[in-house]
């Protein structure tokens, strides 16, 4: 009797182990989000994870905006099932970062990055998740236009959090040394008394500075010609964009070289028809279609520090009208107002303004003037 109790035993092992095998393989294939691996630890029908999944649904549908860089401090609440929606506007040639820093740092966090199909901004798709485990998640955005952030905690658990999206430049800065502040003429600027437009930037240095490879890659051309003067060009993939250096005082590369991530291209000068300006690089982005405004692909961007942390869940209104807005200053929208008095879940603060939900569940922010944290039950 023992021995077959102990081979019923070995074969129920044997099952399960299979079972898990053939989900790893289908894993690999299906590559499931980590929201979805997360969602198999509980049966389909449980209460709580449809009451989780209904907010995660209902949060495509805020309206918050907010604009880089950005940070937030809150508490994830066990009792509300806080869900953090973002919309921001991003540009060709950024990099958005979002980053949640918690404790304790086992809690599991789910970032979600999705992309408006429309300027309506009420039908989203979703561009990238983050991984099992991964309290962080960046994304290269190929299309300017409208995205949406979404941020949730696990189930059960209610734990501290700072969050933070900022962007970040998807090429180095071409002139070494150089910053934002260089750059003194923009994409668009009018040219030879408006008979055409600048199709790049102007990134102003001395005479000579170097000016170096903002990406991997391979010079298709190389030398003197037209109205840029000594130039180069740098291709960025076989069937990517073409980086554009002009106005060089010498070049330092040849056609077919290949190059990485900061080796010298040739340096500043005003060859061409800049002979009457300051020493400059005339720097360019062209696509297939033609050329692009290269500002996003180049300008330097800030993180915002980090807020302190707010362990603040409720609060209650103090004035007889409290405007709720769509973002976290006075110029957002207002889009609905409280009455004195008014009870409000607390999502997080960002600067002196209230990240908040009301009980009807309209979420927006308000000023920290206009109400009074309640203490924790």
């Amino acid at each position: 009797m023992n021995y077959k109790i102990l081979f019923v035993l070995m074969l129920f092992g044997i099952l399960i182990l299979g079972c898990k095998q053939v989900r790893k393989v289908a894993d690999v294939i299906v590559q499931p989000t980590a929201r979805e691996v997360y969602e198999r630890n509980f049966s389909k029908k449980d209460s709580l994870l449809l009451r989780w999944k209904n907010a995660f649904e209902n949060s495509k549908r805020d309206s918050i905006q907010i604009t880089l860089p950005y940070s937030e401090s809150g508490v994830f609440s066990e009792e509300n099932f806080n869900v953090y929606s973002y919309n921001i506007q991003l540009k060709e040639g950024e990099r958005i970062v979002v980053e949640v820093e918690k404790q304790p740092d086992s809690a599991i966090v789910f970032i979600d990055i999705f992309q408006a199909k429309s300027d309506s901004l009420k039908i989203f798709k979703l561009l990238k998740s983050s991984e099992d485990k991964k309290a962080t998640l960046s994304q290269e955005i190929e299309t300017s236009g409208f995205y949406k952030v979404i941020v949730q905690a696990q189930m059960q658990l209610q734990f501290p959090f700072v969050l933070k999206i900022y962007t970040e430049p998807l090429y180095e800065f071409p002139v070494s040394g150089g910053g934002n502040k260089n750059i003194q003429s923009f994409w668009a600027d009018p040219r030879d008394a408006g008979s055409r437009s600048h199709e790049g930037v102007d990134i102003f240095a001395d005479r000579g500075t170097p000016v170096v490879a903002v990406t991997d890659g391979m010079i298709a051309s190389a030398g003197e010609r037209g109205l840029g003067g000594k130039q180069v060009w740098l291709r960025d993939g076989l069937f990517g964009k073409t980086v554009y250096y002009a106005h060089l005082d010498s070049i330092a590369v040849s056609e077919g070289e290949k190059v990485k991530v900061g080796d010298t291209l040739g340096f500043v000068g005003n060859t061409g028809n800049a002979k009457t300006t300051a020493p400059h690089l005339h720097f360019g982005i062209y696509k297939s279609k033609g050329a692009v405004n290269p500002l996003s692909f180049i300008k330097k961007t800030e993180i915002q520090p980090s807020e302190k942390p707010s362990a603040i869940v409720k609060a209650v209104t103090l004035k007889n009208r409290v405007d709720v807005r769509k973002g976290p200053a006075s110029a957002y929208k207002e889009f609905g107002s409280l009455k004195k008095n008014d009870t409000l879940i607390v999502l997080g603060k960002n600067q002196k303004w209230y990240h908040i939900q009301t009980t009807d569940s309209l979420k927006g922010y308000v000023n920290e003037t206009v109400i009074k944290p309640l203490p924790p039950n």
